[in-house]
């Protein structure tokens, strides 16, 4: 047999290894460095049935092979490490037999005196108004400690994790009575507070505290911390739940009342009262949770705990509800799911991404707040509809007794609903990978909402409305202040609002543990803040200044009258209608909407209120976009039909582009109206006037061959176009032109309008290159920035100009981020296509932009500036939603393969957004965006993050204020002169930057805000001090030096400071170098 040569990818060199007829290899004696070879035989051999399953479930199972991969990997990372379970395991063996160990205890004490809580040596965690009833209390021993919840059933993540620990309290315990009047709950705390006291006197335990389950002040807990290392990584909390055997569940049905009303208004001891009010299911289920807690969590390991797919399908959905900041618990998410393998929508055959799909789909479609859903099939339970009665989110349990949702909002519940409907969006859009946004990207409210309502003084806030709240609304959520304070504001605001919102979701800050040793109403003085906030996200109706309500004549108008009070009139519509309706100021409507309600319902003064989101409005209105750019598009298409109406042409006017930023709404300051001031045949420039700038557009004409092949020819014969055009404008529409070679200037409306015609042709010229005799077409600087202007910039500007019609707030954030830029002295070097383009990537991130919503907007924008890793990410948006997931990814191959790499890679509409800022000052950008997040997460003014800081410049160019900033009013208006243009584009300080950039580019660099800065900041490049060769092309600003007795020559600074102070003479007030 042939013996054969096998080259081994292993080995360098192209070495070569022998094999015997046997197919086994020789001894290697010339492998002594133990080189590790790869065997090449595997590399293609053919796949497995393993693996060939694995491709065929990811095709079917999952989104994508990389989600499925980063499911995995995300799965892993969250995973309990086995050396915590096994120390947990360790821990709550000791923790169970020291428990255990408390001995029987045959001694009744009475609550309502100090001696019970002095003989444990520990306070009881209730609040005095416990003490009204004349409780009896026994300690009856339990029988066992069980770890409960999400630990033991495999779905907790390992982030901040809780353990819980459940102890079931003997149905002794309590008596028939024990159900009204807080008795129930007082006991409950008794008996923490028994097992709290033993639990002191260990030394497995290295902190214990108490704290609210679920923040129900009612229902405390006890918060552990493990000694050792254990206690590093997690806490344990321990609940008591009530045997199931100590009372019929029907006993705290949503129709039953077990709290007096003579109890909760009287300041005394209320025994033997015998009247029944209203229902109280609020406060029957402060009880029901703690009777069907262990039927619960028994089914829920009946269905879940057999099931890898359904725990990873939950700790996905936990991250996921953690990432977005929904305050909705893992297990209300884990009886969802049971919920959906019992009615077969999903099963355990299914991948953990598909159950999560599906959920989504579940809550995207559910109506929790009308058409509840039950775990029960039982009839003879109270039905859905008796819980709609009392509840405004219905999930029933399995018992059929207990809404697991009833401490949900409705608009918690909103956001889960949306976030669903997001969530899936982002799965069918094949062109991004949904994996980071979903589970990956946290949210803020800052960046949630558009607006949010704050309280200054919430404890006064709480008390102006308990003291004003129904008293059968008091009745039901008892003691527990809170939750009817936030329930209460959300049912008024969100009536008030109306349909001016799409979500308002309340934000409830009220975390708190206390010592044991501590009583509560000590530790609440010393360190308990509650707060709350509603937050909101608007619509189209958003900025509507009447609220029209039902006709006059209707049984609801008096209803809408009784709501509304004095704000509440009639009035006489457009389509001849009478109806009641309220009137607001222009302006932000929210506000005043928030201000006059929570005044007129609950006395809240307008002092406590702070509203966040408005506060850039004024900002952005400096400039009056909105106005001046309708002017603009106005006058622009009256132009552009006058244009394509010209008579007498070669060639006619076959469509017209506007480039501006203007045309897509992203100019901070538009051009104003005016007219120029003339003296015989010349155009005056007023001291101080205001800077008028052009609105650029190219023209496409009707296509011709006679198009000349040499570019001078060609240049001359568009120059000869740019006069025709003028003459014709002037004499069929009498409209002021200026015929340039490279340009038309046109005044229509008194804004000027700068007009180039556009040709294919005349790029391919550029690009033509003659070498050696051949022709050559290669691309150059000139041809480039002529196919941006004239190809590229029409196109993007259509597109953006369509998402602004779509999404009304995007013009604003594209400006504010454009002013954020130019205020920290960077937006030079930003183009303004790119910063379009960058807000619009935050606002389709953000399911679109609302008006009224800049502050929100303006956030995103920086939060994208600042997280996205631009050396290595592509930016692509489909403005269009034109284009299919294959051009996709072909377009993101192409621009990651591109060399030299921009430093920000964004691409739209067909082309990129230009070679990007420098590195340093992409560095910069990221930095300044980051504490400007940092900062406004703080709690810091919004409008702080535009004051520029000046540190770190090497020199500051001190500028006169001088009228003709481009923040200015607009062109100035003159009596006579009409008829004639402006001067246009005269910015004193640009020219004098294009000067500095034009003799010592390359010595520095500078920044200016171009929107009214008076300072220009230098930068010298990091060479500016090493020695340099004498040249004669290059010897400008050099100084001889003397070197180890050579001569060599340096950048002589001085001398170039005093060169900035003499070419800005007139304009600078000083040149300074920082100390620093």
């Amino acid at each position: 047999m042939v013996k054969r040569a096998i080259k081994n990818s292993g080995l360098s060199g192209g070495e070569s290894n022998i094999i015997n007829e046997n197919g086994k290899r020789l001894n290697d004696l010339d492998n002594k460095e133990g080189i590790k070879r790869i065997k090449t035989k595997s590399l293609y051999r053919q796949p497995t049935a393993n693996e060939l399953n694995r491709l065929q479930e990811t095709e079917n199972l999952f989104n994508s092979n990389l989600f499925r991969l980063q499911i995995e990997e995300i799965l892993q990372e969250v995973k309990i490490k086995d050396k915590t379970v096994n120390r947990i395991k360790e821990w709550f063996s000791d923790f169970k037999t020291h428990l255990l160990s408390i001995p029987e205890d045959e001694t009744e004490y009475d609550l309502s005196e100090k001696s019970f809580a002095k003989q444990l040596n520990v306070k009881l965690p209730i609040s005095k108004e416990h003490n009204k009833t004349k409780v009896m209390f026994k300690f009856y021993k339990f029988t066992d400690v069980e770890i409960v919840g999400s630990y033991p059933l495999g779905c907790s993540i390992n982030s901040k994790l809780i353990v819980d620990l459940q102890i079931a309290v003997p149905a002794e315990t309590y008596t028939k009575n024990d159900s009204i009047n807080y008795k129930y709950h007082k006991k409950r705390a008794a008996y923490i507070a028994y097992i709290a006291s033993y639990l002191t006197q260990t030394d497995i335990i290295e902190e214990l505290k108490y704290s609210f389950l679920n923040g129900c002040e009612t229902k405390p807990s006890i918060d552990i911390k493990p000694s050792g290392k254990l206690g590093n990584h997690l806490a344990m909390r321990l609940n008591l739940v009530c045997d199931a055997e100590a009372y019929k569940l029907h006993r705290f049905s949503p129709t039953r009342n077990n709290l007096r009303e003579s109890w909760l208004y009287s300041t005394e001891n209320q025994e033997n009262v015998s009247e029944i009010g209203p229902p109280t299911p609020y406060y029957n289920s402060s009880v029901m949770c703690d009777l069907t807690a262990s039927y619960n969590q028994d089914f829920l390991k009946e269905i879940l705990m057999n099931s890898e797919n359904l725990k990873q399908a939950v700790v996905l959905l936990k991250i996921w509800i953690k990432q977005h900041d929904l305050q909705v618990s893992g297990y209300v998410i884990s009886m969802l799911i049971a919920y959906l393998v019992q009615s077969k929508r999903i099963n355990n055959i299914m991948s953990s991404y598909q159950i999560v799909r599906n959920v989504w789909i579940a809550l995207k479609s559910s109506e929790w707040d009308s058409k509840g859903i039950s775990l029960n099939k039982d009839q003879k339970t109270p039905s859905i509809e008796e819980f709609h009665q009392h509840f405004p989110i219905v999930f029933v349990d399995k018992t059929g007794y207990y809404n697991i949702c009833w401490q949900m909002c409705k608009g918690t519940y909103c956001a889960l609903k949306r976030e669903s409907a997001l969530a899936i969006e982002i799965l069918d859009n094949g062109k991004i990978n949904g994996f980071i946004p979903l589970f990956m990207t946290p949210a803020t409210d800052l960046l949630q909402f558009d607006n949010i309502l704050r309280f200054d003084s919430f404890p006064e806030v709480k008390e102006n409305v308990l003291s004003r709240v129904p008293k059968q609304t008091r009745m039901n959520y008892g003691l527990d202040h809170l939750s009817l304070v936030t329930d209460t504001l959300y049912n008024l605001i969100s009536k008030g609002l109306s349909n001016r919102v799409d979500l308002i979701q309340e934000i409830v800050e009220a975390n708190f543990s206390w010592p044991v040793k501590t009583t509560l109403e000590k530790a609440k003085k010393e360190g308990y803040k509650e707060n709350l906030m509603f937050g909101f996200i608007l619509n189209e109706n958003s900025m509507n200044i009447v609220d029209r309500g039902p006709p006059a004549n209707r049984p609801e108008a008096e209803e809408f009258r009784e709501f509304w009070g004095d704000k509440s009139e009639l009035r006489r519509f457009q389509d001849g209608s009478i109806t009641e309706a309220c009137v607001w100021q222009e302006g932000p409507v929210l506000p005043q909407i928030l201000q006059y309600l929570l005044l007129q319902k609950y006395g809240v003064p307008a002092a406590r209120l702070r509203h966040v989101g408005g506060e850039l409005a004024a900002l952005d209105a400096e400039g009056e976009p909105g106005p001046r750019t309708r002017a603009v598009l106005a006058a622009f298409d009256g132009l552009r039909a006058q244009l394509r109406e010209l008579g007498q042409l070669p060639l006619d006017v076959t469509a017209v582009h506007g480039i501006s930023p203007v045309f897509s709404y992203c100019e901070p300051f538009p051009a104003a109206a005016g007219r120029g001031l003339r003296r015989g045949d010349v155009t005056l420039l007023a001291d101080g006037g205001a800077y008028t700038p052009v609105n650029r557009a190219v023209l496409e004409l009707t296509y011709s061959g006679k198009w000349p092949g040499d570019l001078e020819a060609f240049r001359c014969l568009k120059a000869a176009f740019h006069l025709q055009i003028a003459e014709r404008l002037k004499k069929q529409y009498s409209l002021p032109t200026q015929a340039y070679d490279s340009h038309v200037d046109v005044l229509k409306n008194g804004l000027v309008f700068r007009l180039q015609i556009a040709h294919p042709k005349e790029i391919t010229l550029l690009r033509r290159q003659v070498e050696g005799g051949v022709v050559k077409f290669k691309e150059s600087a000139e041809s480039v920035e002529l196919e941006r202007e004239t190809v590229a910039l029409p196109r993007l500007r259509g597109a953006l100009h369509g998402l602004q019609r779509r999404h009304p707030g995007f013009g604003a954030t594209a400006r504010l981020l454009r002013r954020w830029l130019a205020s920290h002295l960077l937006a030079p070097h930003f183009a303004p296509e790119l910063c379009a383009l960058l807000a619009a990537a935050a606002t389709q991130r953000a399911g679109g932009a609302r008006a009224g919503a800049e502050r929100a907007a303006l956030l995103r924008a920086l939060r994208l500036l600042a997280d996205t890793d631009w050396p290595r990410d592509v930016l692509l948006l489909d403005l269009g939603d034109g284009l299919a997931e294959e051009e996709m990814a072909d377009i993101e191959r192409r621009l990651r393969a591109q060399s030299p790499r921009p430093s920000m890679c964004v691409w739209a509409a067909g082309a990129d957004a230009g070679a990007g800022p420098p590195g340093a000052v992409l560095r910069r950008a990221r930095g300044l965006a980051r504490a400007a997040l940092q900062h406004v997460r703080a709690g810091g003014d919004v409008l702080e993050v535009f004051v520029p800081s000046l540190r770190g410049y090497d020199a500051l160019v001190r500028l006169r204020a001088r009228g003709w900033r481009r923040g200015g009013a607009g062109a100035a208006e003159a009596a006579d002169g009409e008829g004639f243009i402006p001067v246009v584009e005269f910015d004193p300080v640009q020219k004098y930057l294009d000067e500095l950039r034009s003799a010592y580019d390359d010595f520095a660099v500078f920044f200016y805000d171009e929107y009214g800065g008076d300072v220009i900041a230098v930068l010298w490049k990091p060479d500016i001090d090493e020695p340099r060769e004498f040249q004669t092309l290059n010897a400008n600003a050099l100084m001889p030096v003397t070197i180890n007795g050579e001569t060599k020559y340096k950048v002589n600074i001085e001398a170039i400071l005093e060169d900035f102070r003499i070419l800005g003479e007139g304009l600078v007030i000083e040149v300074s170098q920082p100390t620093e």
